[in-house]
């Protein structure tokens, strides 16, 4: 009995040693250069979609911005629904091919410019049949993203013993997928579509996506059954939810459509505005109730006094609102994506309400309301972050120098198209970043490594082959960051470049403090990265100062110390928010908690877009913009924001010893 045991226990050590590779199993891979192609298509397309909306299709900022905005809000809503449905019936791997074949179709779509609009007689005339393609297409975007961000990501915890060691250190790989597809994404995407042709940069994301997706399914034999459905599916219900996703299409499309062609009328948004302030004056009671309330069961008269002083409260709020002018500006330049993003957030915030004054104990309702505190700070940080893809660009575009060192940058040639497909091929091939070579060669590289390891899993090959791979890809983004112009779509990289950077940097400091028991509480490290999302912006009010006084582009390197700062924060407060609310919920509702934080980042997109229309600027056909108007218009929000994120980190600093009660315990 004993052999056949370790006979047993030899075969099962082989087989672990044949899946795993570089110290971790061969699917979290797959999963990374999966998400990794996922977030380049996602990226690359963002860092032009707005830029390709004001350029090609000649939109205003005011609706570019909309756009911008209800893509990003829709993007992060539509996870909460994909993940669903996955856990419930598809399992996780066929939500992400379905995911990755809505995405391709999407990309394609995008691929398919249109004729650039023409202004006759002052008035612009675009091309409808391209814009009815371009709404479907980014309807197919925002679907597939919420059928394959949540699930793929799902699969790496699976891929893992409840107790396995490793967990937490394959999921920083897998972070490293994301934010190595976001770095490339710029480099590759942004320099295609500004140099080369749009169809060029968005049919690039598209291709890395259909590269991302045949991976995934070469790769399934490598992720051990995870990811199957729950129980057997009979395929009437599976069609029938594949069949609802592409119904689902054609409201996003019209929403998509509807947020520049509806002007919503000055009641509603009154109206959804006072309910929004009422329902935050609710949520603010009911942290307050669970900090003062013992546990005996009161009735609701009890609850009244209360109740009727945090509504005096909100109606104090909404009072000032209209005195200095905030409602106005809510009633002029709210869409309807905004709107519908804050019913969305009244459902939360009733449910909320309900839950912990009537389903939680004191310390739950406690926890609770320190993890609803937090998830806040995130909202107002990525409201400050997403300008990098709103206000950040087209004041990249507008007022900044591009290049980082430009005695190093090369001219390039004026691209000639020739006549037949092969030689257009050739010219395409001369002219693309070399970024979109070495890029192939980490999937490429992994599926011969991941070959070799299978039949010979004592062989260095892999490990040096995958090796070499990293320093080439490296060096391919080293030299076209510095050689090739740069444009304001292709500098989005900053972004990523500093978190790469930063990362390993961070993670060290923390575990530094915390040997010595100075590891800053959630609270602080939030505080901090308000503090930091704020501050990144004086750069670049002295940057607009600048170019309005000068009349002169302002130096890029305004923009690099932007992000530096910006990254600073992000790093400070992202793993916190993601870490509270698995720690502070009730585990009862641990999944729609991380569903409330994801919808906080798309509440946070939409009122991305809403602020940046503060430096809204609309040139008449024919006239030339004013530098210096265009530089006080950048200067006055980005001061507004960086107030606004270093008058919120104030607040959250002075709150967060009661937080740190609140919570608990919980480190």
């Amino acid at each position: 009995m004993s052999v056949l045991s370790t006979a047993a226990a030899g075969r099962q050590a082989a087989a672990v040693a044949t899946d795993d590779f570089l110290g971790h199993p061969k699917g979290v891979y797959v999963c990374f250069f999966t998400e990794m192609w996922e977030r380049f298509s996602f990226y690359g397309m963002k860092a032009l979609l707005l830029l390709f909306l004001l350029q090609h299709h000649k939109f205003g900022d005011r609706a570019g911005l909309d756009v911008l905005g209800a893509y990003g809000g829709l993007v992060y809503c539509v996870p909460v629904i994909g993940g669903l449905l996955a856990d419930r019936f598809l399992g996780m791997r066929k939500a992400v091919i379905f995911g990755g074949l809505l995405l391709v179709a999407g990309h394609a779509g995008m691929a398919f410019e249109g004729h650039a609009a023409t202004t006759v007689n002052g008035v612009v005339v675009r091309d409808e049949g391209a814009l009815r393609i371009f709404y479907l297409s980014l309807a197919l975007i925002i679907m597939g993203v919420g059928f394959l961000k949540p699930n793929v990501s799902t699969i790496v915890g699976q891929l893992y013993a409840e107790n396995d060691p490793r967990r937490d250190s394959g999921f920083s790989l897998f972070v490293a997928g994301i934010n190595l597809g976001a770095l490339f994404a710029s480099i590759v995407c942004g320099y295609l579509g500004q140099t080369l042709g749009w169809r060029y940069g968005f049919g690039a994301a598209g291709i890395g996506m259909l590269l991302g997706l045949a991976q995934f399914i070469w790769g399934r034999k490598y992720l051990r059954g995870v990811g199957e459905p729950p129980a057997p599916l009979p395929q009437p219900r599976e069609w029938s939810i594949y069949g609802g996703a592409l119904l689902g299409l054609l409201p996003v499309a019209w929403l998509m459509h509807a947020v520049t062609s509806i002007q919503l009328g000055p009641d509603v948004v009154r109206w959804t505005y006072g309910i929004v302030v009422m329902a935050l004056a609710g949520i603010v009671w009911s942290m307050w109730h669970s900090w003062r309330r013992d546990e005996r069961n009161l009735g609701l008269a009890a609850y009244v006094p209360s109740l009727l002083a945090f509504a005096l409260l909100g109606a104090v709020v909404i009072w000032l609102s209209h005195r200095y002018g905030v409602l106005d500006f809510f009633i002029e330049e709210s869409t309807l994506a905004l709107v519908l993003m804050s019913v969305v957030f009244l459902v939360v915030g009733f449910w909320y309400v309900g839950f912990v004054t009537r389903g939680c104990s004191k310390v739950e309702a406690q926890r609770m309301g320190a993890m609803m505190v937090l998830i806040f700070a995130a909202l107002v940080f990525y409201t400050l972050y997403e300008q990098t893809y709103g206000s950040w660009v087209t004041f990249t575009d507008r007022l900044l120098t591009k290049d980082i060192a430009p005695s190093l940058v090369q001219a390039q040639p004026a691209v000639q198209w020739g006549e037949g497909w092969l030689a257009n091929l050739r010219v395409f091939m001369a002219s693309a970043p070399w970024s979109t070579y070495s890029l192939l060669l980490g999937p490429v590289s992994f599926v011969v490594a991941a070959s070799v390891s299978d039949r010979n899993p004592a062989s260095p090959l892999p490990r040096l082959l995958f090796g070499a791979t990293v320093i080439v890809m490296l060096l391919g983004l080293l030299r076209d960051a510095v050689v090739l112009p740069q444009t304001a779509g292709s500098l989005t990289y900053l972004g990523a470049l500093f978190i790469v950077l930063l990362a390993p940097l961070f993670s060290v400091i923390w575990a530094w403090l915390d040997r010595r028991g100075l590891d800053p509480s959630k609270p602080t490290k939030s505080a901090m990265g308000l503090f930091f999302g704020g501050l990144s912006f004086l750069p670049l009010v002295w940057a607009a100062q600048h170019a309005g006084a000068t009349g002169a582009m302002a130096s890029v390197w305004w923009l690099v110390l932007a992000y530096l700062l910006l990254e600073l924060g992000e790093m400070c407060l992202y793993p916190v928010g993601l870490s509270a609310v698995t720690q502070l919920s009730v585990p009862r509702v641990v999944s729609l908690m991380m569903g409330t934080w994801f919808l906080a980042t798309a509440f946070s997109e939409t009122l991305a877009a809403l602020f940046g229309k503060l430096a809204a600027i609309d040139v008449p056909e024919g006239e030339t913009m004013v530098i210096a108007d265009a530089a006080a218009k950048y200067a006055d929000l980005f001061n507004f924001l960086m107030w606004l994120g270093i008058g919120c980190a104030v607040v959250a600093l002075l709150a967060s010893p009661l937080l740190r009660r609140m919570m608990h315990g919980v480190k």
